[in-house]
């Protein structure tokens, strides 16, 4: 298990794995010792993203629902719905935009390797994208 320091920019924790790695577990495991249910955004903003919507609209309907939920926490782990193939929504710009508001820790579809975070979108056909780990701003949790 590989990890830095949570003290970063963004208010954000990556919980960081392959598929099966127990991503999800563990995310589960701190949700039943905090008491913090985890958000599910599939469930929240339903099957899709309504036709002729973009971006801005998932956004301000995510800030809209934040705006009345309790927790300090958001715990995230269903994100399935961002990645449509019209939403062009940046998962980890998404992220730390949420952490603007309240504590986001999430699960991260990926790895870390040659100090690059790489993400594997399965619902994209495996489609990765990479990003900088000394620019990432945020803390990480790499589940190996």
């Amino acid at each position: 298990m590989k990890k830095n320091a949570f003290d970063k920019k963004h208010k954000l924790l990556l919980i960081i794995g392959r598929a099966g790695s127990g991503k999800s577990k563990y995310l589960n495991n701190y949700s039943l010792e905090k008491g913090i249910p985890i958000l599910n955004f599939d469930s929240i903003l339903g099957k899709e993203i309504p036709e002729g919507k973009d971006q801005n609209y998932v956004y301000d309907f995510i800030r809209n629902f934040l705006s009345t939920y309790k927790p300090e926490e958001i715990l995230l782990d269903k994100k399935h719905i961002l990645y449509q193939k019209d939403s062009n929504i940046d998962l980890l710009d998404f992220l730390k935009e949420l952490s603007k508001q309240k504590t986001v820790i999430a699960t991260w579809n990926g790895y870390i390797e040659n100090n690059k975070l790489i993400h594997i979108c399965d619902a994209l056909n495996g489609i990765t994208k990479e990003y900088d780990l000394d620019t990432l701003d945020c803390g990480y949790l790499e589940i190996l």
